[in-house]
C-alpha cells in the first residue's frame, strides 16, 4: 500500500536463471522471496520475510563465483560482518555458497522521539540465516541469529538506514558487526 513504508499486503517473488550451455558457465539458480506486512495496531506493523535461494553448476561444470550467495550484514543477518555467513577462505573471505536461507521478524513503528516523523520509521528486530557451500552441507545447527533494533530515514536522497544488532546465536570464529547502516534501504 505504500512503496517506502507499507503497512499491510505481501509481495512473493520466484526467479529462475539459467546459463545455456552456448558460453563456458552452465549453472542454474532458483530465488524465492516471501515479504508481509500486518497491521497490529494503528502504530505497529508486524513484517515477516523469508528468502531461499539454490544455484548449482550443471555438466560438470562448478558455480561461478559471482553467482554464489553471501550473506552477513544489512540485507541479511545484521548482527555478523558483511558477507562472513557461511565458508570463509583462510583470510576470513567469502567463499559464497549454492544455497542461501534467510529469515526475518521486524515490529515496526514510526520514530515517535521526533515531532515530525513522517519520513522515519524504528524497528526491532530478530534475524536467522545462512549460507551453505554446498545443498550437502545443510545443517540447521549452523543457523546464525541476531536480535536488535533500527532506525530509517527516507531523505531527499533516498533511505538512510542504521542498525545495532547483537548475535544471539553464533560460532567461534564469526565476524561480529554490531553496528552498521546502509544508503537506499529502509524497512
Amino acid at each position: 500500500n505504500d512503496y517506502m513504508y507499507p503497512t499491510d499486503g505481501e509481495r512473493n517473488a520466484l526467479g529462475v536463471g539459467l546459463a545455456v550451455p552456448l558460453g563456458d558457465y552452465r549453472y542454474y539458480r532458483l530465488d524465492a522471496n516471501h515479504v508481509s506486512y500486518q497491521p497490529l495496531s494503528d502504530d505497529l506493523i508486524l513484517k515477516l520475510t523469508a528468502d531461499l535461494g539454490l544455484a548449482k553448476g550443471y555438466s560438470g561444470k562448478e558455480l561461478p563465483f559471482f553467482k554464489r550467495y553471501f550473506g552477513g550484514g544489512s540485507g541479511s543477518v545484521r548482527g555478523f560482518g558483511n558477507k562472513t555467513l557461511g565458508p570463509l577462505y583462510p583470510n576470513n573471505k567469502a567463499k559464497g555458497g549454492e544455497l542461501s536461507v534467510l529469515g526475518s521478524v521486524n515490529i515496526i513503528s514510526p520514530a515517535y522521539f521526533f515531532d515530525n516523523s513522517d519520513n522515519m520509521r524504528m524497528s526491532a528486530f530478530i534475524d536467522t540465516g545462512n549460507i551453505y557451500e554446498k545443498t550437502s552441507s545443510i545443517k540447521l545447527g549452523d543457523l546464525r541469529m541476531s536480535a536488535g533494533v533500527s532506525f530509517a530515514y527516507l531523505s531527499p536522497i533516498g533511505a538512510i538506514g542504521i542498525y545495532w544488532s547483537t548475535p544471539i546465536l553464533k560460532k567461534s570464529g564469526d565476524i561480529i558487526e554490531n553496528f552498521s547502516f546502509s544508503l537506499g534501504t529502509g524497512f
